[in-house]
């Protein structure tokens, strides 16, 4: 009878070991997934289809925008899907982008695609709602991946598998991450980004994968 127990106890012990695991790696799966900058599915006729990277770059207020003026975003009939003013302590729940920060007059948005003289652009990171703004609105600019990197405050990236290198070639000598530094863009060529530290020593890092893909995160302020 002993027996019997153990051997049922063990069943459900490694049943529940299992169920642990898959739970385990179903979360690290997402967390990965939103870490790596891989953007969200959406929905096409039923079936969910990879929307477009974020390196295809960036939607952006510029930082001449007054508080006074409005900020339209669109539906893909044309009608206007909110108008706002971007104050100081601005929030809406439906309005979550690739990056904001209202006092600073942040407000960055992933680009999707153009057509029919509209940026077609991710609104809502949780929801993957995709809304559009106009490509004449004076307050917006467009930046490829490459070209917005260069105006950020810093960069982070996996040290293990970009390491710091001293030229912009990956036989290059790599470097030694120092923790405790921030590591400005300073220029791109090609894949490559030159970062420099809080010491001025310069070095490269990829900023792109083999197939394009941003693979930095991006920091607007310290």
């Amino acid at each position: 009878m002993k027996k019997i127990l153990s051997t049922v106890v063990l069943t459900a012990l490694l049943t529940l070991s299992c169920q642990d695991k898959k739970t385990t790696n179903s979360f690290q799966s997402k967390f990965n997934k939103e870490k790596s900058g891989i953007s969200p599915s959406e929905k096409k006729d039923g079936q969910e289809v990879p929307a477009q990277q974020t390196d295809k770059g960036f939607v952006v207020l510029k930082n001449t925008y007054q508080q006074k003026d409005f900020i339209q975003l669109y539906n893909e009939d044309y009608s206007i899907w909110k108008s706002f003013q971007m104050t100081d302590t601005f929030h809406d729940d439906n309005i979550i982008p690739y990056s904001m920060k209202p006092e600073n007059t942040l407000l960055v948005f992933k680009f999707l695609g153009k057509e029919n003289g509209l940026y077609k652009v991710l609104v809502n990171e949780d929801k993957n709602t995709i809304k559009y703004i106009k490509v004449s609105d004076s307050n917006f600019v467009y930046q490829t991946a490459g070209e917005h990197i260069l105006t950020v405050f810093s960069v982070d990236f996996n040290e293990k598998e970009n390491p710091l290198r001293t030229a912009p070639d990956s036989k290059a000598l790599s470097q030694p991450l120092d923790k405790d530094s921030f590591y400005y863009p300073v220029k791109i060529e090609g894949s490559w980004l030159m970062v420099k530290d809080d010491h001025d020593h310069n070095f490269w890092i990829k900023w792109c994968d083999e197939k394009g893909h941003l693979i930095l995160d991006l920091y607007y302020d310290a």
